[in-house]
């Protein structure tokens, strides 16, 4: 049986057979506008809030989620006084390589003794390494010197329209990999959501609806 880290997120566990299995590098790919930052803060959220420290690596918002998520009533400033959450703002710094943003998460997780990352995008950070043939060796390596027992959850971009997920290293080297798209059905846009792979695990196979309201994300199968 393997451990797993609750999401949540309403429906979410039940797609995945019961959560996100421990220690596995989990992705969640879609593009812009498909709720993947908003299902990473929210399964953070409420990890932190039940006593699994969870370190946030933002290269896309940075600080800027903590005002965003006041919409969904997520208070991230008081997780972050009390040590259980860490949100690394990565926009606001300039001028260093791969290997000093590696370094600045792997400090951050064993300062926090945090039981979760969250890497939000990959993409983004694999896009600033000069050679795009490193991507793998440096995910191998953070995988490999992050603290025991750490699951890593992170996104991944994608272009509309496109059936690439990032730069196409992300998808090869998750565990597993959820994914989201937009559809038009009967005049209007939706969400929906499939698992793509999941190491290890049972899950559905099936398309599920993402609804996104001002509590959050659910997940809802489609009859």
């Amino acid at each position: 049986m393997l451990e797993r880290i609750p999401t949540g997120i309403p429906g979410f566990d039940e797609v995945l057979g019961g959560g996100i299995p421990r220690e596995s590098l989990f992705l969640i790919a879609g593009p812009s506008g498909t709720g993947k930052t908003i299902m990473c803060v929210q399964l953070s959220y409420f990890n932190a809030q039940r006593g699994r420290r969870v370190v946030y690596a933002s290269f896309d918002e940075g600080k800027r989620l903590v005002d965003y998520m006041k919409t969904f009533g997520w208070d991230l400033e008081a997780l972050i006084r009390k040590g259980d959450m860490a949100l690394l703002d990565l926009v606001t710094v300039k001028g260093v390589g791969v290997a000093d943003y590696v370094n600045m998460i792997l400090e951050k997780l064993k300062e926090l003794k945090a039981e979760i990352l969250v890497i939000d995008s990959l993409t983004t950070l694999i896009l600033s390494l000069p050679e795009l043939s490193e991507a793998r060796m440096v995910i191998d390596l953070l995988r490999r010197l992050k603290p025991p027992g750490t699951t890593i959850i992170a996104t991944a971009n994608m272009v509309s329209g496109s059936k690439r997920i990032g730069v196409g290293v992300e998808e090869v080297v998750a565990d597993g990999v959820v994914l989201l798209r937009r559809v038009i059905y009967r005049g209007e846009q939706r969400i929906r959501l499939m698992v793509l792979k999941l190491r290890g695990s049972s899950h559905s196979r099936r398309f599920h609806e993402v609804v996104i309201t001002d509590k959050g994300v659910q997940v809802i199968p489609i009859a």
